[in-house]
């Protein structure tokens, strides 16, 4: 099922090399939950002190197979067959997969250190804005079809579009950002969560409260477990949604 269309030109993957680069030669791990060294990121992680008891001011839209919680991370476990996508080709549409959220009203960045099982073809996890059953956006690192692991976004309004970015087969975890300003939306990620480059921009329906959240998604494959390993909505406005602040 070919459904993938790659954005993106010379500058942008030369500015992606030279994150890949800085990323594979610096001391600095990632994330203190699997590399022993703290997140560089001066927001708090809104995963701490929950429980699967005790979700605090987070929903499920559509619950997952299985969820734990362990020191501010996150696994997710998506059903089989699940994901988001009203398919262009045919119309089918797929609204299945677990989605973890907060209701925000007006601007906001939301934060989000996925680390995804790759085993299956399109399995992802990914930073989502959901208007409506017409209207929402996915945010993605995704095992892609056409360009393996990869930045991938979705924008769906009454149908989805489907947008490769940079390739990252170096990487099994990466920062994602989602901008909100207005009705406009920037979409950002990071090799170590400090620098962040914009894989994408658009605008979306009028709409005062949104879902913002996490998603887990095996389109075509079995159960999978995908880690969250930080997450964090700050509720504010950015001046530049090119620059990310």
């Amino acid at each position: 099922m070919m459904r993938r269309t790659t954005l993106g030109g010379t500058a942008a993957l030369a500015t992606a090399l030279l994150l890949i680069s800085a990323a594979c030669t610096t001391a600095a791990p990632l994330n203190e939950a699997t590399d022993g060294q703290k997140i560089k990121v001066s927001a708090t992680n809104q995963l701490k002190n929950l429980t699967e008891d005790n979700l605090g001011t987070f929903r499920w839209f559509n619950k997952p197979v299985a969820v734990e919680f362990n020191e501010g991370t996150m696994s997710i476990t998506a059903p089989e067959k699940s994901d988001f996508f009203i398919n262009p080709e045919n119309d089918e549409v797929s609204a299945s997969a677990p989605l973890f959220y907060q209701e925000i009203e007006g601007d906001f960045v939301a934060t989000a250190l996925v680390k995804p099982d790759f085993r299956d073809q399109w399995n992802a996890g990914a930073l989502m804005v959901h208007i409506d059953e017409a209207n929402w956006i996915k945010f993605a690192f995704e095992s892609s079809d056409a360009t393996g692991k990869s930045i991938v976004s979705v924008v769906t309004r009454g149908v989805s579009d489907d947008a490769n970015g940079v390739r990252l087969e170096a990487f099994d975890k990466v920062w994602l950002r989602l901008i909100r300003k207005g009705n406009n939306f920037a979409m950002h990620w990071s090799s170590d969560g400090e620098t962040y480059v914009m894989a994408r921009l658009a605008q979306m329906a009028d709409a005062q409260r949104v879902k913002v959240g996490l998603e887990a998604q095996s389109p075509v494959g079995l159960a999978v477990q995908h880690e969250f390993l930080y997450f964090n909505i700050e509720e504010k406005t950015v001046q530049d949604l090119r620059a990310g602040h």
